[in-house]
């Protein structure tokens, strides 16, 4: 074979191999895990729109035509409403779902102020579905009445009512009983996560925790 020949047969080889190197592609990390309560509904990133026209209307017996109008674009309302959906994070070691006091805050959530002693009934679909679930919340402790070899606290939404004295609403508090077996110590002035099962109360007294956790666990970090 000659030199030519040689040349033109590596390169022939040299095309025929795929190319596997330097393509970039990776599986990447997996998609954190998520739950969604309440109706499932079309996620949009923006407002629905309604467009309205102008009828056009003859301005003479003549058929002269006014001009049409734009048309008007408005934006539909954002209030929230019964079958509304909401998708959470579900996280740690128990599959929990991971909730904020913003998520169960009944100002926020319904514009409820006051909390009327009907609130239960009156909560929105996904919330009444997070009753019953695993969730993680993180807040304050309220200063028992001991430090140690603690079974239940109030868990507060901000130091400000630990600490302070500003006036809880009752979705600012959730009311923690530890799981058997387990206690806890008095975490001062200091964040923490809660695990434990979700109750909304059925009967609400003003001040105090309208949602309690159920065997739940303390996780500080």
């Amino acid at each position: 074979m000659t030199l030519g020949s040689r040349l033109f047969a590596m390169l022939l080889a040299l095309v025929s191999v795929p190319l596997a190197v330097g393509c970039g592609h990776s599986e990447g990390k997996a998609s954190s895990l998520t739950v969604t309560l309440g109706e499932a509904g079309e996620i949009s990133d923006s407002p629905a729109l309604t467009t309205t026209s102008t009828e056009v209307v003859p301005v003479s017996a003549n058929g002269i035509e006014k001009p049409s109008a734009p048309a008007e674009v408005t934006a539909a309302p954002t209030t929230v409403g019964a079958n509304e959906s909401r998708t959470f994070k579900v996280e740690g070691p128990e599959d929990a779902i991971r909730v904020s006091f913003d998520d169960v805050d009944l100002l926020k959530v319904m514009n409820l102020d006051p909390v009327p002693a009907d609130a239960p009934e009156r909560l929105p679909k996904w919330l009444k579905e997070l009753d019953g679930k695993r969730i993680r919340v993180r807040g304050y402790m309220f200063p028992p009445f001991q430090d140690t070899g603690i079974r239940g606290f109030v868990l507060a939404r901000d130091n400000q009512i630990c600490c302070f004295g500003r006036t809880p609403k009752e979705y600012d508090l959730v009311e923690a009983f530890l799981r058997k077996g387990v206690t806890t110590h008095y975490i001062q002035n200091r964040p923490f996560d809660v695990v434990g099962v979700f109750r909304i109360k059925s009967e609400i007294e003003k001040y105090t925790a309208m949602y309690e956790l159920k065997d739940a666990v303390v996780i500080e970090k």
